[in-house]
């Protein structure tokens, strides 16, 4: 990572800026780690800030991109077992690879929403001591799956003290689990209200967790200031999740026109994560999923799409979450903006929902849209994914890459990130 003294302005960009308002030509410039003046190019010279320029010559400049649902354990599976099929310590190093490979494909800020231990907080804290390159991290601990739901993958004869699931039944064992994942100092709990196509025991049409379940456990979460993320894939966990008030519904496979109705009315979003539906229907045969998953995703397939159709007509706030790195690559989160717009989203709205919304919904301060007093996390592209949204996948469009007001990617000077010494 490369820091710059005395600052850096970014000249004759076509400005996206993340609120919503329509491209323009600007001048964007970088103070410290801060966005300190965004104008209009024709107001350049009225500007009292100096530094270094860089002349974009009409290329996108944006907010860095923000990936609502992440792994950074993941590494491509068959099945939930496979997860945990590695040693702790090597899950640790992925992780760190992971992360690097989000903040190159333009990710500066990305939300784990499951680990194993307790991966995702130490990777978050080693991002931010400058260890290693990667986003900034929304962490999450290991997911809270009731017995034979989604995160259970074993028989009863087995202990697993290192997977990704953590088995909890009742609201006092959700609680006290949530308690203990607030002195491992998480900033979200992820849980699971139903099965997934890759469960062993549950399906994704089940109701895995009850109600008062889920409500101890927002109770809690709420109580010391942390998020909550639900898996949901069966229209009634789904229901649950908004009446429990979770900050966001996973996945959300089968909703009913009642909770979308419910949605539209309450404060929690939408991540939809269409990248595992693709990913499983591309990509699961050649890699040897199961022939039952595959079949459930293919009746999994109509209704997934017709809830996210829904929910976005119906004006629910949907933030972007790819859970990548499932079946396609770590890295190719920008897929998941490609599919919601196949699937009837504007343009516009996919990057306002991996940018100013998904900010939002994680509630992560500071970042979303490029502001003066905004940290400057930003990423210049060579090409309009307003006419193309597929641009946002190639790493080769992306000239630079800056995140508090560091280039990882600075194509000028053809640097990018190094790993340091510690």
């Amino acid at each position: 990572m490369t820091g710059v003294d005395g600052g850096v302005v970014f000249l004759n960009g076509t400005l996206i800026d993340g609120t919503g308002r329509d491209p323009a030509r600007a001048f964007v410039r970088v103070e410290g780690e801060r966005i300190a003046e965004v104008q209009p190019m024709a107001q350049h010279g009225r500007s009292q800030g100096g530094g270094r320029a860089i002349d974009l010559d009409g290329r996108i400049i944006m907010p860095g991109l923000i990936d609502c649902h992440v792994h950074h354990i993941y590494g491509g599976f068959r099945n939930l077992m496979e997860i945990d099929g590695s040693p702790i310590e090597l899950a640790t190093i992925r992780a760190m690879m992971n992360a690097r490979t989000f903040l190159e494909a333009g990710y500066t800020s990305v939300r784990d929403v499951g680990t194993r231990g307790n991966i995702a907080a130490a990777l978050r804290d080693a991002v931010k001591a400058g260890w290693i390159p990667g986003p900034r991290i929304v962490a999450s601990g290991r997911v809270l799956s009731t017995t034979a739901g989604l995160a259970d993958s074993y028989p009863n004869w087995m202990e697993n003290h290192a997977g990704m699931g953590l088995l909890v039944d009742g609201p006092h064992e959700f609680a006290r689990a949530v308690r203990r994942q607030v002195k491992d100092g998480v900033d979200n709990i992820k849980i699971a209200g139903s099965g997934a196509e890759a469960s062993i025991f549950a399906t994704t049409w089940m109701v895995t967790m009850r109600l008062d379940e889920m409500q101890a456990v927002v109770h809690e979460a709420h109580a010391f200031g942390k998020t909550v993320a639900c898996h949901t894939q069966s229209h009634g966990s789904a229901k649950y999740a908004v009446q429990a008030g979770v900050d966001t519904i996973e996945h959300g496979t089968r909703m009913d026109e009642e909770t979308i109705d419910l949605l539209t009315r309450s404060p929690t979003y939408l991540v939809p994560t269409l990248c595992t539906l693709y990913s499983v229907l591309e990509r699961g045969e050649k890699m040897g999923v199961l022939p039952k998953q595959i079949e459930e995703m293919k009746v999994n397939e109509p209704l997934w799409k017709a809830s996210f159709r829904a929910a976005y007509e119906a004006g629910v706030k949907i933030a972007a979450g790819s859970d990548i790195g499932n079946r396609y690559p770590q890295g190719e989160n920008a897929r998941e903006l490609e599919l919601m717009v196949l699937n009837g989203m504007k343009p516009m709205d996919a990057i306002l929902s991996a940018t100013r919304v998904a900010a939002e919904a994680i509630k992560l301060s500071g970042v979303g849209t490029l502001e003066p007093g905004k940290l400057a996390d930003l990423i210049v592209v060579d090409g309009d994914p307003l006419e193309d949204i597929r641009v946002l996948q190639d790493h080769g469009r992306l000239h630079h890459i800056m995140r508090g007001g560091r280039f990882y990617k600075d194509e000028a000077n053809l640097r990018t990130a190094e790993i340091p010494q510690v």
